[in-house]
């Protein structure tokens, strides 16, 4: 297994920024017939390198490819599995459907420094709201393809002075299975807000609904079958002639950050079923999507802040996330709380963070949960890239070890404070 790192030393245009394109989806083509390449990182900026992961039947194929196209590239990691092992990953990337799943007793004894199966995450949301009934609820906002519970811990006291409703900050992770790394820090941040008495001080003046893993089947299937899968598990789709390839077997799955009723399918996609970022049949296909638009639809009036997290590249993104050089009428705000956020970052010792909206420091992608948050009105919409892709010098990109969660966790957290802080302050504006 291989991770290339290749860069398209042109695309200063229009016309060109299409052909890195073209070049994107012919490489999306070749994965839908190996189906062992992933695309990992592509950017529409001048000069950024992109990375992809290749499986070792498919990489002669993808180096005759760059070299038809002219595409300068190097080995960024030789042997990803050898690297594992090296890092101490191997056990639970090769053995990961022997691991059996927890049974949950204790809040004490959920580690907040390891991966955890979902049910195990289940458990320690019930424990919290039960162990913690003045200011910790646990709701189901819907069930997933597979029928599993979609899990909301929602956070606050009473409301109080006369206040009938509180302002909400709604947080998610792990909507992309593989990025592990999203749901660990989302349950650092719940038990920031039961245990630090300075997060938990603004549950006085406002309400936080975090909801940790939203593909709760893409996560599964990454522990049991594939660790590197991306999509939801519904379907399966079949191929057709966009793919370019013919009658391929048949595909599972959509790219739920690309599945929501915003511009949907416009940019950033692919209609083939194979593709990483296939948007789905139709908006809202996916009843994971279906049920976050419901529950954002149903609390939109109070809904001031949403904060999705996604690994990996150290990134704050705000809208719009759809076409390029096209922002919110408060972009400006956006821009200046991103600031905070990064700032507060860095002091804690954290690397620094770049902002802006997608299309700007990444891509363009049409159809993600921040844009929709931020059609509805709810003024704070971002979505925040964690880690860097490395811990120790080691590059591991969606891999990223156990040993670094709660080195992770520690240095942003500071950062989503800054966060629910804007929004506690926006409220004693009021």
């Amino acid at each position: 297994m291989t991770v290339l790192n290749f860069s398209v030393p042109f695309f200063s245009n229009k016309s060109q920024l299409m052909e890195l394109k073209n070049i994107t989806r012919s490489i999306n083509m070749l994965k839908s017939e190996e189906n062992n390449i992933q695309i990992w990182k592509v950017h529409s900026q001048p000069g950024m390198p992109a990375e992809i992961f290749s499986g070792p039947e498919s990489e002669r194929k993808l180096l005759d490819f760059f070299d038809d196209k002219k595409i300068v590239y190097s080995t960024l990691i030789e042997d990803f599995g050898l690297q594992m092992r090296v890092s101490g990953e191997t056990l639970r990337y090769e053995l990961l459907d022997e691991w059996d799943e927890e049974l949950i007793t204790s809040i004490e004894e959920f580690d907040l420094g390891r991966y955890h199966r979902y049910n195990s995450i289940i458990q320690y949301m019930q424990l919290i709201a039960k162990e913690n009934p003045k200011i910790a609820k646990f709701e189901s906002i819907g069930k997933t393809t597979e029928l599993r519970d979609l899990g909301v811990l929602k956070l606050g006291y009473a409301p109080f002075n006369n206040k009938t409703i509180k302002p909400i900050f709604l947080l998610d992770g792990g909507i992309h299975a593989r990025e592990w790394i999203a749901p660990a820090v989302a349950l650092n941040v719940i038990n920031a807000f039961i245990n630090n008495p300075k997060w938990r001080s603004l549950l006085d003046h406002i309400d936080v609904h975090i909801i940790p893993v939203l593909n709760p089947d893409g996560y599964e299937y990454t522990w049991t079958r594939d660790r590197l899968w991306r999509h939801t598990r519904s379907g399966p789709y079949k191929t057709t002639k966009v793919c370019g390839i013919g009658d391929a077997p048949l595909c599972y799955g959509v790219d739920p950050n690309r599945n929501f009723p915003y511009h949907w399918a416009e940019t950033g996609t692919d209609p083939c079923p194979c593709s990483e970022v296939y948007p789905g049949p139709t908006p809202l296909s996916e009843p994971e999507c279906a049920h976050l638009a419901a529950y954002m639809n149903k609390n939109k009036n109070n809904l001031k802040a949403y904060l999705t997290l996604h690994a990996y590249g150290n990134l704050i993104i705000h809208g719009w996330n759809y076409a390029a050089r096209t922002y919110p009428d408060n972009v400006e705000e956006l821009r200046v709380v991103a600031e905070k956020m990064a700032k507060a970052i860095v002091q804690e010792g954290g690397a620094p963070f770049k902002i802006g909206s997608a299309p700007d420091i990444l891509y363009e992608a049409a159809g993600g949960s921040d844009d929709y948050a931020t059609s509805l009105g709810v003024k704070y919409s971002y979505t925040m890239e964690l880690t860097s892709g490395r811990y120790e010098n080691l590059f591991g990109g969606f891999i990223f070890p156990e040993r670094g969660i709660k080195k992770e966790a520690a240095k942003v957290l500071p950062g989503i404070y800054q966060l629910a802080l804007q929004v506690y302050k926006d409220d004693l504006k009021l």
